[in-house]
């Protein structure tokens, strides 16, 4: 039966940029993703794309920035004082730093300059902008779909928020850093 709206599926994939670098890959990884169809829990291209396959099909997507992350927007870039991190804070090009917004909450964000006492954060997500391609394997329907998780960029470690909004607390994986 082919995949419609409201299925839970399992797919396998890999996504590749444009120039064909790889930048993930569910074989590797170990276990395919899982979502709902139309449930808004990964990309609307992905998303779309699944519908229409039925289990063992494959084939292969390209999803415009539109579809995906969005375009690259130059607002997102924007300087602070080196003042405004902790005194022992790793500033450097490609760290990346938690910032929480007016609305609490939790956004990334990576230091791309450092000028002096000027460091430049881009909050904008790393694949936006970007044309992607996914090779994509459907391997189940009727999935359950794992409850929430959140994990600490900085150390790799799980903390179990249940249904928790990881963005109205700290989720602390007991690394020091909050996420």
């Amino acid at each position: 039966m082919a995949v419609q709206k409201g299925d839970k599926v399992a797919i396998h994939y890999i996504g590749r940029l444009k120039d064909g670098k790889e930048f993930d890959n569910s074989y590797e990884n170990g276990e395919p993703i899982k979502f709902e169809v139309g449930g808004g829990m990964v990309i609307p291209g992905f998303e779309n794309g699944v519908i229409g396959m039925e289990i063992g099909d494959k084939k292969t997507i390209v999803i415009p920035p539109e579809q995906a992350y969005g375009e690259r927007m130059e607002e997102y870039v924007f300087d602070v004082s080196k003042s405004e991190f902790p005194k022992d804070a790793d500033i450097h090009e490609g760290a990346i730093f938690q910032m929480q917004s007016d609305q609490g909450e939790i956004i990334p964000v990576v230091v791309s300059k450092i000028d002096g006492d000027t460091v430049y954060l881009d909050a904008n997500h790393p694949l936006a902008g970007k044309e992607l391609t996914f090779e994509m394997e459907l391997v189940a329907t009727g999935v359950e779909i794992p409850h929430h998780h959140c994990g600490c960029e900085e150390c790799g470690d799980d903390c179990d928020c249940d249904d928790h909004d990881c963005g109205d607390h700290d989720c602390d994986c007991g690394c020091g850093h909050h996420h």
